[in-house]
């Protein structure tokens, strides 16, 4: 007879449960790309499709061993994930390299807002809930369209949003199998985001 997974974990010992997590968390660490996207239960096909390229860019992206760094974040944030990028030291120090040029890399989830009369707004929420929110301007189709393509969101994508929108005034722009998606700090500043007051 088969038997429920949650029953038999309950009867583990503690100590083996912990071991067992801790094992899991160290394998996750060191994951290549592609087993990353596999144990999220995602296909070459989902990230081409939210990445909007063709799925043999999503293949060449695994499967190299140097790439731009706005690449990579862009392949961790359609997942749900944030990269971050730390420095560690022979003399034990780390330090975490959250700002490149202008920007800190901090990461955004964002959310259309239907504003009435066929607009539109985006608005985004620092991913850990601390800091100013960014916005642009109201937005007619043209404009919201052009903003999500600047912001990498795949035209189907773009159109569930707006057919979303019809129904609710707000939705957030997901990533992976409902997974939040992340975006960063310099790539709403060029899509056209400004600060606004916190929410």
């Amino acid at each position: 007879m088969a038997r429920n997974y949650k029953e038999l974990q309950a009867k583990m010992d503690p100590a083996a449960v912990a071991d067992n997590r801790r094992r899991v968390r160290e394998e996750l660490q060191r994951m290549a790309l592609e087993d990353l996207r596999n144990a999220k239960q995602a296909t070459q096909s989902d990230l081409a499709e939210l990445l909007d390229v063709p799925q043999s860019s999503v293949s060449r992206i695994e499967q190299r061993a140097d790439m731009y760094l706005s690449t990579l974040r862009n392949y961790i944030n359609i997942m749900g994930g944030v990269l971050h990028i730390r420095a560690e030291f022979p003399d034990g120090g780390t330090v975490t390299i959250n700002r490149f040029g202008d920007y800190e890399d901090e990461p955004y989830v964002v959310y259309a807002h239907a504003e009435g009369n066929g607009s539109y707004r985006l608005r985004a929420r620092p991913w850990n809930n601390q800091g100013k929110w960014l916005s642009t301007k109201a937005l007619r189709a043209s404009g919201f369209l052009k903003t999500m393509k600047t912001l990498r969101v795949a035209e189907p994508q773009i159109s569930a949003i707006r057919k979303s929108l019809e129904n609710s005034s707000e939705t957030e722009i997901g990533g992976i199998a409902g997974a939040q998606r992340v975006f960063s700090a310099p790539d709403l500043v060029a899509a056209g985001f400004e600060a606004t007051p916190a929410e």
